[in-house]
């Protein structure tokens, strides 16, 4: 197109030469032939012509280079925003992966009134121990009083003696009793404290040596009150001596039996853990100082923990894993409160089986079945 409009030019300059030959030279406006003009614009449109086709030639090479250049650039910004973006997806894809593992560890961890479960339960094999322990002691010392062991007390006699003289003095108070004062020389407050069941039943832990001794004398008051001579074995010779050493080792069994009932409710109540400032933490008003038994421990985590209504109110915030965390607490002690009533109910099994041959030995002394012989007509 350019190369169009500067032939047209030459053109037009052309015909100006002739116009102005034929006004200036010779009038007659015809060419002459020996004039260079037409020569002289043919060289001129080459010439152009040439320097329009170079110009085009670096125009189009210009523009060439500006669009590969244009390219280039636009293929690194290209590259830049694909990388940029690639870095950003990589950024959210780190940052949702750690917002669900924190997810998942805030769920899995256990909650503070778990770690609080967990820390009185680590106590329950130690308490365990104590009262074994206390048990073990408590049957040593009845069986061999009701026995009438030496190695545990003096004689029948003397312990009998003994015991009603300690009687007296802790738990007989002359003024509420109406007695005198010499005669029955213990508090006012501890008045009859071996008569209340709450002295033993009623108590979490015996933590206190006169709260052991009160539960030990009310023990006995339902258990063994007294105890007997033991019958002579050396001097059993003849068949009734000998029948009546078995009946009284018969009636000693059985008064250990009831004995052992209650020290087994004793052994559970002993210290045995180091947990009192958990407990008071859970039971307001607790010494804090004061060991715990398995008993309080039972008691804490199977039913004063629930006396909180704050408890309600977090579990209906528990994740599914904390969720999933109490029951399994709860159905291990409920495990462990079955094997307790288990324990419970073979001695009271026991004891009800005692009192049935109890009552059929008393049947054998009716009249006719002591001696088959003297009912037959």
């Amino acid at each position: 197109m350019r190369k169009a409009i500067a032939i047209a030019a030459a053109l037009a300059a052309l015909g100006t030469a002739d116009a102005a030959h034929a006004i200036f030279g010779g009038g007659s406006g015809k060419c002459d032939r020996t004039d260079n003009d037409r020569a002289e614009a043919s060289r001129v449109i080459r010439n152009i012509s040439g320097r329009i086709d170079a110009m085009e030639s670096s125009i189009n090479e210009t523009l060439r280079l500006q669009t590969g250049q244009l390219s280039g650039y636009q293929a690194q910004s290209t590259k830049a925003i694909v990388d940029g973006l690639g870095a950003h997806a990589k950024l959210r894809a780190q940052t949702a992966r750690e917002i669900e593992e924190n997810r998942i560890v805030r769920e899995r961890r256990p909650t503070r009134r778990g770690c609080s479960t967990a820390t009185g339960a680590r106590g329950l094999a130690q308490a365990t121990r104590a009262a074994a322990e206390e048990k073990r002691k408590a049957a040593a010392a009845g069986i061999g009083r009701i026995a009438g062991d030496r190695s545990v007390t003096s004689g029948a006699a003397a312990d009998n003696v003994e015991r009603f003289e300690a009687v007296m003095r802790r738990y007989c108070n002359g003024a509420r009793l109406g007695e005198d004062a010499a005669a029955c020389g213990g508090a006012a407050d501890m008045h009859a404290a071996d008569l209340k069941p709450g002295n033993l039943f009623d108590r979490g832990t015996l933590g206190t040596s006169e709260e052991r001794r009160t539960a030990i004398e009310l023990s006995r008051n339902l258990a063994a009150p007294v105890v007997f001579d033991p019958a002579p074995v050396g001097t059993a010779e003849t068949s009734s001596e000998r029948r009546r050493v078995l009946l009284v080792r018969a009636a000693d069994a059985r008064s250990a039996l009831a004995a052992d009932y209650f020290a087994h409710s004793r052994g559970l109540r002993a210290p045995g853990a180091a947990l009192g400032a958990w407990a008071a933490a859970l039971v307001p008003g607790r010494d804090a100082s004061k060991p715990v038994s398995r008993y309080e421990l039972l008691e804490i985590l199977a039913a004063r923990r629930f006396e909180d209504p704050d408890w309600f109110v977090r579990l209906q915030g528990m994740t599914d894993s904390n969720l999933l965390r109490e029951i399994v607490t709860l159905q291990t002690i409920s495990l462990m409160l079955d094997w307790e009533r288990w324990r419970t109910a073979e001695r009271a099994g026991a004891s009800a089986a005692a009192r049935l041959a109890i009552e059929a030995e008393a049947m054998r002394r009716l009249p006719g079945l002591s001696n088959p012989a003297s009912g037959v007509n």
